[in-house]
């Protein structure tokens, strides 16, 4: 389900997916996790957001907007789909590795990804 997990230029990770209910696969993006123990990852491609559950993979979607969603979008989320166990494993692991105070940057900005150090639910 989930292919070419990699890190983007924010220095968090990024995948190519397409759960239930969409034509084609689309790349998403994992937003930087704040410091504390997250339940859940939010993930925005060029028309979507919404959460994947650490726990269970369950995917939270909003619907597709053309022009974009964005946080305001998250209100009118719904469980679309399930990322498989093994397909979860590779994702936390990609996203642990991206734990960084100084994750990526633009040359200017750093993007503080620490909290991804926690995905697997142990706070290290």
């Amino acid at each position: 389900m989930l292919a070419n997990i990699h890190r983007n230029v924010l220095g968090t990770v990024s995948f190519e997916a397409q759960f239930k209910g969409q034509r084609k696969p689309q790349e998403w993006i994992v937003y930087p996790i704040p410091e504390e123990v997250p339940d859940r990852i939010k993930v925005q491609s060029d028309t979507r957001i919404g959460y994947i559950m650490l726990d269970t993979g369950t995917v939270w979607m909003s619907k597709p907007h053309p022009a974009g969603a964005y946080n305001h979008h998250l209100g009118e989320v719904v469980i679309i789909d399930k990322v498989n166990a093994e397909d979860m494993f590779m994702l936390k692991a990609h996203i642990t590795a991206s734990a960084s105070a100084k994750a990526g940057t633009n040359g200017m900005v750093y993007t503080d990804n620490r909290g991804a150090a926690n995905v697997f639910g142990v706070r290290l």
